[in-house]
């Protein structure tokens, strides 16, 4: 496995770590994960490097509008361009793809295991009990770092012992 694998797989294991803690990514882990994408890719080459800030700054604007829309965290999204921008075209797309898949199964888990996460029906049961006021207040959040890092795991494993799990993009 490459240093970048290592590297993406660590950050997204550490982030998972303090967002099911805290449900916070800390700003230092995600920038430290962006330098070093610079870094490492800035090391391969000019055109490594134009290809790794090419797949930040599109996640960057993707990022930016699934935040004002209210569809993920902050934190998230830099732990996003930090990972992508590591692992780079082509590696980011099954990184990408993999955490979108874990994140279905953690959000299909987390209302499975945290009924009162779910507000629709939160609403219609005390709609029917007449007791408007149990309905929580407070938004539940996933702690989407645990989507990435099991993206982070599934890359790992399909570049090492696992290679039925590769994504071919060509």
């Amino acid at each position: 496995m490459s240093l970048a694998i290592w590297l993406t797989l660590v950050a997204c294991l550490t982030a998972a770590y303090f967002d099911v803690r805290t449900r916070r990514i800390p700003n230092w882990l995600t920038g430290a994960t962006a330098l070093a994408a610079i870094v490492l890719n800035a090391a391969a080459g000019w055109k490594a490097l134009a290809i790794a800030l090419a797949v930040m700054a599109t996640l960057t604007l993707a990022g930016t509008i699934l935040y004002a829309r209210g569809g993920i965290g902050g934190g998230d999204i830099k732990l996003a361009i930090a990972g992508a921008g590591l692992l780079s075209y082509p590696l980011c797309v099954p990184f990408l793809l993999y955490t979108a898949i874990g994140g279905g199964a953690l959000a299909v888990l987390y209302i499975i295991l945290r009924p009162h996460a779910r507000p629709a029906l939160s609403r219609a049961v005390a709609m029917t009990t007449g007791g408007l006021q149990a309905i929580p207040t407070r938004r539940e959040t996933l702690p989407y770092a645990v989507a990435f890092a099991l993206g982070a795991i599934l890359v790992a494993l399909s570049q090492s012992v696992l290679p039925f799990l590769r994504i071919h993009l060509s």
